[in-house]
């Protein structure tokens, strides 16, 4: 009896949480999953890593400025972010865009994950402080590159 009393209680705490809007799928692979929502957002569930990576017009933010102010202006971005029915979005680290990247090239999908204010996808380097990772190669190495902006900060969430 305990514990069913116990799992009714998680199934309800879970389902006050966020949920995501129904979706149309745009794409999916066996590690990648590509859903818009009504209004027209679009994310990207990366299955290995499990992360959503916000996959938008939207929810590309350009950075520009000082590299002084630049952080502070990226985190607010994403934390101040409710794109997708959620509000618990944050920068992704160097490996994780580096990760995601290097998967769809490799699944042949990365023209999906481009636009043009974000060629440099920002991401916080170990130290904490910001890098790049450059994606619109020709023949893309997925390499951290030295900040240098403008470049865009594309928001992600652990699921």
């Amino acid at each position: 009896m305990r514990y069913l009393l116990y799992s009714i209680l998680l199934l309800f705490i879970w389902s006050c949480g966020d949920s995501a809007p129904k979706a149309s799928i745009g794409f999916q692979t066996q590690n990648y999953i590509s859903l818009t929502d009504d209004n027209n957002h679009t994310i990207v569930k990366d299955i290995q890593q499990r992360l959503m990576f916000v996959n938008s017009v939207q929810g590309c933010e350009a950075l520009h400025g000082d590299t002084a102010t630049i952080l502070n202006v990226a985190d607010n971005f994403c934390k101040t972010l409710i794109f997708y029915g959620f509000s618990d979005w944050r920068i992704p680290t160097l490996k994780e865009i580096q990760n995601f990247s290097k998967g769809m090239d490799k699944e042949k999908l990365i023209p999906f994950f481009t636009f043009p204010q974000c060629k440099r996808i920002t991401g916080l380097k170990d130290d904490g402080t910001l890098g790049n990772i450059n994606t619109h190669n020709v023949s893309p190495k997925f390499e951290e590159v030295p900040l240098k902006l403008p470049a865009g900060i594309r928001c992600v969430r652990d699921y």
